[in-house]
Order: structure tokens, then sequence, then C-alpha cells
């Protein structure tokens, strides 16, 4: 019901088609009128069984190993934001930077401030170009696992990808 989907570095790869299945379900059931255009969707779930969320977290260790994905991962993103409604927050995405200073470090506070208020003038990541945010360092599994308990978007699965020690 909630898929957690954790990639690091090229261990990513397998989630690239998961993702492109997810946003093929969704097209299928996209509807448009042909006479003024208007688009709609079909009940999201009889397209994604019983999928209700999604929460794709990629961690690399820079910022350049984001270029070759980024385009999926904007059509994903302009698909949700067009629709709105249940798909609105269907697919949620975690980028981390593991190479950048975190945002306690005190060399690196300026830099994160300027990019969060780029970030909230442009609505768009600097590093990017998509809406999700990229952060620096890496996750703080006790608070990205809480958010998603606190969600109570069904029964929470994770699926991991990527270097052995972090599993």
């Amino acid at each position: 019901e909630h898929a957690v989907l954790v990639g690091t570095g090229i261990g990513v790869t397998p989630f690239a088609s998961i993702l492109q299945s997810i946003i093929h379900r969704y097209l299928e059931i996209k509807r448009t009128c042909p006479n003024c255009n208007y688009s709609w969707t079909s009940e999201i779930n009889t397209s994604m069984f019983k999928l209700k969320k999604v929460d794709f977290i990629w961690i690399n260790r820079e910022h350049k190993s984001f270029e070759w994905f980024v385009s999926l991962l904007s059509q994903l993103e302009a698909e949700q934001r067009e629709q709105g409604g249940e798909m609105s927050d269907f697919l949620e995405m975690h980028m981390y930077v593991t190479s950048a200073l975190q945002r306690t470090d005190m060399k690196a506070v300026a830099l994160q401030m300027a990019l969060d208020i780029l970030h909230k003038k442009e609505d768009k990541d600097l590093l990017t170009g998509l809406k999700a945010r990229t952060n620096p360092g890496r996750p703080n599994w006790d608070k990205v696992f809480t958010r998603i308990c606190e969600e109570n978007r069904g029964k929470v699965t994770i699926f991991y990808c990527g270097n052995p020690h972090l599993a």
C-alpha cells in the first residue's frame, strides 16, 4: 500500500523501471475530453492495484549523478502537478547528496540558506531542476521513517538497492 524505494548511486537503476511503470499505468487511466481538452483521471486505484503512496529516496555522492535520470523524474512531477487530486501526493521524491556539507555545518549555512531561498522563489531545485529539493548529507533515517509512519497511508514495504553497508 505504501512503497518506499531507496536507491544509492547506480542502485537506482531497477527503480527507474518501476517509476516508468507507475507513469505508464497512470497515463493509461488519464482521460482527455476531445472537445475542450480538459484532462482527468479515472480511479487511480484501478491501475495501481493496492498502491496508495510511493516515497522515492535516492542517495548520491555527488549532484552530477542525478543528471541521467532527471528527465523521467521531471515527467513524473509534471503529471502530478497537472492532475492534482489523488495523484498530487502519490509520489514523493527525496534526493540526497552525501558529498555536500550538512545544513548544520557552519561552513555550509549561508549556501544552504541561499539554496532554500531560491527553491522557494523558483519552486524548483537549483541542482536538479526538480520541484523536490535536494538535501545535503545523508538522510536522518529516524526522521524519515517517523514521517512515513505518521502519514498512515497503509502497510509500508521498503525496497532497497545499493551499497550493502547502508542496507
